[in-house]
């Protein structure tokens, strides 16, 4: 079994829909994180998340995850919101990942999708 300081158990895109990149993914590595600060958009991000990754293990339910930005619904970026949540989600689909949402009304976080045991 890997070490679970070693495992990696979610990516956390922090890309507001009202600005304009770059954005901040937040990676829950065993009971810590990481930042990978400055990505210019889904791709690149995904492709930080594959390169600081490649000495660490993926979990299983590894997840994509993307917040619900109330203050975005019932804006002119409620619209954007979705579209980057879709552009995610459908990375996670290509890669074979998990994705969810946190924030907003779902009542997660991403502390949710890491454990706290170990």
């Amino acid at each position: 079994m890997a070490d679970q300081g070693k495992i990696v158990y979610y990516a956390l895109f922090n890309a507001h829909p009202a600005s304009q990149p770059p954005f901040v993914i937040n990676l829950g590595i065993g009971t810590g994180g990481v930042a990978l600060k400055d990505c210019k958009d889904i791709p690149d991000g995904i492709e930080r998340i594959l390169t600081h990754c490649k000495d660490l293990t993926l979990s299983p339910d590894f997840v994509l995850l993307y917040p619900i930005y109330m203050d975005a619904m019932g804006s002119d970026s409620e619209m954007t919101m979705h579209n980057i949540a879709w552009l995610i989600k459908d990375q996670a689909d290509a890669k074979g990942w998990q994705f969810n949402r946190t924030d907003g009304l779902t009542g997660k976080t991403a502390n949710d999708f890491q454990p706290s045991d170990r």
